[in-house]
């Protein structure tokens, strides 16, 4: 099985060892290869495809390829970060809103002062019976779909916030709150290497 890691857009990159050769290296045992494409229509040719934290803005000619990687059973990943840093947000939730997908990311952040991961801003949240860290997290607004759940609140006070959904048509959509999850530090937190290899399986 094969992941398509766009680099198109200004993502953070799965060939930057420094912050990804831990996720590299548990995909592989997995059997789960990991590709940087660095062309946008490369990325087709993978079951799973991955943004992790597009500062570009994405094309009408590439939301319709998506739309049409969604439609073919294809495995599409959006990770963003707080606050819309750098206008990961607002690109993704271009996409959601042409594509008429019922999850937007908000421009805000996750906190929580009891259930963390030793500072407020690495909410520790639920995934299916799973106790995962979401660093640095939006909130996400769905219309069910919750995938992951955080016992925190808000900026705006919102308890409970959903931090990751699902969409599912004949693929399936994953939009995240954080692109930190899966990188060198926070991948041994917790049950975080169960969610990211789950992530990147169909």
């Amino acid at each position: 099985m094969s992941v398509g890691w766009d680099a198109s857009h200004g993502e953070f990159l799965i060939e930057d060892y420094y912050y990804f050769s831990k996720l590299k290296k548990l995909a592989e045992v997995e059997g789960i290869r990991i590709y940087q494409e660095n062309d946008f229509k490369y990325l087709g040719n993978h079951d799973v495809i991955v943004f992790n934290y597009p500062e570009k803005r994405f094309k009408s000619s590439e939301i319709k390829k998506i739309d049409k990687w969604l439609r073919s059973g294809k495995k599409i990943i959006f990770a963003t970060y707080y606050n819309n840093m750098d206008s990961t947000a607002e690109n993704v939730n271009r996409v959601l809103e042409k594509l008429e997908i019922p999850i937007r990311i908000n421009n805000d952040v996750v906190l929580d002062m009891e259930n963390n991961a030793g500072d407020m801003m690495f909410p520790i949240c639920k995934y299916k019976n799973y106790n995962v860290v979401m660093p640095c997290t939006s909130s996400l607004t769905v219309n069910g779909n919750r995938l992951i759940k955080s016992k925190g609140f808000n900026l705006y006070g919102l308890k409970n916030p959903v931090v990751g959904a699902s969409f599912k048509d004949v693929g399936e959509i994953i939009v995240l709150g954080t692109c930190v999850f899966w990188d060198n530090y926070s991948i041994d937190l917790l049950d975080n290497k169960i969610l990211a290899l789950d992530l990147l399986k169909v």
